[in-house]
């Protein structure tokens, strides 16, 4: 029990319970939206406030996150997150109750602009408090639960209860962890290990290509989703669609941490299932196991989009640029949908066009592909042998090795601790110890010393350059 208490103190698991909260009040505030437009609107005309605008707003909402986290100071950025997640309701409540369509469509495009902001926040607080083993999972799962409460929530009364007056209580409730949760995911300590050196300069190109590439990802996978259910609409289940994506979500949580490289292979296959459903058109169930796996490898590709900018913003420590993904990912989302809208009834050309874009899209992320994870590859294999050759020259134990990789990592004594699991005082023991036997003063001097060691060739490691000790 202690240790299950201990667990649910630590940063991963907060970041993890606020993205569940914040995705959860904003999918299920717009769940609700759409619901109120689409009785005051035309169909049509409500899926292009919906699916288009509302898509660039959330773009242009994560822009805005992304312009507030690097403009506000440490102490600022914690009473912004907290403001912006109180006052995300009040604002969405016109679009939710006013029955004048002008009015309903003005306040949800500034709801729409608020989800963005509220996402922008929760992947700046998973990059800077999560380690990057980690990220995958937290951000996979705390989509995935959300995803199951708003399911959860669309039971009752068959749906009419998330249109109905009474989830606004729930939405209510939800806003209270939304606020609060911000204190504890950025204390001071937060701060500090924001202006850590950086551990890898990442030029503006790289930036520009992988920006790009999560663009192209979801302008394809808009347009080329609706592939699958072309001739199974009537079999289709919303609520079982919903636990293919959570169960995707979970998953390529858990894969892309242990190798980024395998996540980064399925969100391709990701965008190549739609295709597979052409060939199986007539056949109902091919079709529809190939509708079940395009749900389940979309969870790939979302956690993708999240995790590749997150991790790019952590290694250069370039922090507000963590949900950068996001917004390009949005600003795709919008086009592919409004591509998809203008083409509707015109079959061929959509499928010739997203075939077109599918090519030049994987030649761009395999060109990205090589150039993030493919260097990752040798030098892992090289760190891990030094390391264990640096262990074994010191007689370190199991437990002094933990808490060496920790260390490297830029850890501080108490983050250790709760990484292990241990008190304070004891990973102090531990440190003295690791210092005693490789004949260091300081912390500063052990990382040195191993980077002479993975590094043979400098006389003094280059200013950013260390280990990923998450790869080992």
């Amino acid at each position: 029990m202690r240790r299950m208490l201990t667990f649910w103190k630590k940063p991963a698991a907060a970041a993890a319970l606020w993205i569940a909260v914040c995705f959860s009040l904003a999918s299920g505030v717009w769940l609700t939206s759409e619901y109120h437009l689409l009785i005051l609107l035309e169909a049509r005309t409500a899926d292009l406030l919906i699916m288009v605008a509302g898509y660039l707003l959330q773009a242009a909402g994560t822009a805005l996150a992304i312009a507030l986290l690097r403009r506000s100071g440490p102490k600022k950025r914690r009473g912004l997150i907290t403001a912006c997640a109180a006052g995300f309701l009040p604002l969405a409540l016109p679009a939710m109750l006013s029955h004048v369509p002008a009015v309903a469509v003005g306040f949800g495009l500034a709801m729409n602009l608020g989800c963005g902001i509220i996402g922008g926040f929760y992947l700046h607080a998973a990059a800077l408090r999560v380690e990057e083993g980690r990220r995958g999972l937290v951000f996979g799962c705390g989509y995935a639960a959300s995803t199951v409460f708003v399911w959860l929530l669309s039971l009752p009364g068959e749906g009419s209860f998330l249109g109905s007056r009474a989830v606004l209580i729930v939405y209510a409730l939800l806003v209270i962890p939304a606020a609060l949760l911000p204190r504890r995911l950025f204390p001071q300590a937060a701060e500090k290990e924001a202006a850590a050196p950086a551990k890898a300069e990442i030029p503006g190109k790289m930036w520009a290509a992988a920006l790009l590439t999560v663009f192209l990802l979801s302008l394809v996978k808009g347009m080329g989703f609706s592939f699958p259910s072309a001739d199974i609409e009537d079999g289709l289940s919303v609520e079982l669609s919903r636990v293919f994506y959570a169960v995707g979500l979970t998953a390529a949580g858990f894969i892309t941490d242990r190798n980024r490289k395998w996540g980064a292979v399925c969100t391709a296959a990701a965008l190549a299932i739609p295709f597979a459903s052409l060939a199986m058109t007539g056949e109902a169930v091919p079709s529809l196991i190939l509708w079940g796996l395009d749900y389940l490898f979309f969870g790939f590709f979302s956690v993708f989009r999240a995790v590749l900018t997150m991790d790019m913003a952590a290694r250069s420590r370039q922090w507000h640029l963590a949900p950068a993904g996001l917004m390009a990912g949005r600003a795709g989302d919008a086009l592919g949908s409004a591509l998809y809208m203008a083409l509707t009834g015109h079959r061929l050309a959509l499928v010739l066009l997203t075939l077109g874009l599918f090519a030049g899209t994987m030649v761009l992320f395999f060109h990205l592909f090589q150039r993030l994870y493919m260097p990752e590859a040798v030098r892992e294999k090289s760190e891990q042998e030094v390391f264990a050759g640096f262990a074994i020259q010191h007689d370190l134990s199991a437990r002094e090795k933990e808490v060496l990789r920790l260390v490297l990592a830029g850890q501080s004594n108490t983050q250790i601790a709760d990484a292990l699991f241990v008190s304070e005082s004891t990973v102090k023991f531990h440190v003295h110890n690791l210092l005693h036997k490789t004949g260091c003063r300081t912390r500063q001097e052990l990382v040195r010393k191993y980077h002479l060691a993975l590094y043979p060739g400098l006389a003094e490691p280059a200013q950013g350059l260390t280990t990923d000790m998450n790869a080992l």
